[in-house]
């Protein structure tokens, strides 16, 4: 079975499309952080407090953060790409947990940049760079009840159901989470 799971993996991840050649994956900086609250003002259902965004900027928390910034149309050299501000559509911000876990605590995407593999290309690059960084073996996630689109994505990228816990949302309703967990394989390193 740990075979088939392998080799299962390791198609997904090698069929993963190229990043649009106008899109860039950078850290976050100080100077992103205002779009940044407001992609996730935007996408998810729940607001995230001043201190999450200063932890944000400290480790591990701002190693395991990525943005994907959309530029209108892709950078040619260095001086042309300070004329044209590009516009953050994609986030993933992750923290470490013990046993060696990964927990996504927000990944948005504007929904007219879906499509692209933005998103995927977001958690690929943050999962193996945290697997490098600190060692990590399986990579979960909270998923709002509701949001079934957002629970097809993860399981379409091999995450798998391990539970629910009600009242994780309180002020959503229906105000349970559904927690997702992958772990992480040789598969998962291959592009």
């Amino acid at each position: 079975a740990s075979t088939e799971t392998r080799h299962s993996s390791s198609s997904k991840a090698s069929s993963l499309p190229p990043l649009p050649r106008n899109v860039k994956v950078v850290q976050l900086t100080e100077d992103l952080i205002p779009a940044f609250k407001r992609l996730n003002s935007l996408t998810l259902p729940v607001p995230y407090p001043p201190s999450f965004y200063t932890e944000t900027m400290t480790e591990p928390h701002h190693s395991i953060t990525l943005m994907a910034l959309w530029h209108s149309k892709p950078p040619t050299n260095p001086q042309s790409s300070d004329t044209e501000k590009p516009l953050l559509v994609g986030a993933i911000r992750c923290r470490i947990l013990p046993s060696s876990i990964l927990y996504i605590s927000t990944l948005c995407l504007l929904s007219p940049y879906r499509s692209h593999g933005i998103a995927t290309h977001l958690l690929q690059k943050v999962v193996m760079k945290a697997a490098k960084e600190h060692n990590v073996k399986s990579v979960t996630a909270h998923v709002w009840e509701a949001n079934y689109d957002a629970l097809k994505w993860y399981k379409k990228r091999g995450f798998e159901v391990v539970g629910k816990e009600e009242g994780y949302y309180r002020k959503l309703m229906p105000s349970g989470a559904i927690l997702v967990r992958k772990v992480i394989g040789v598969g998962d390193f291959l592009s």
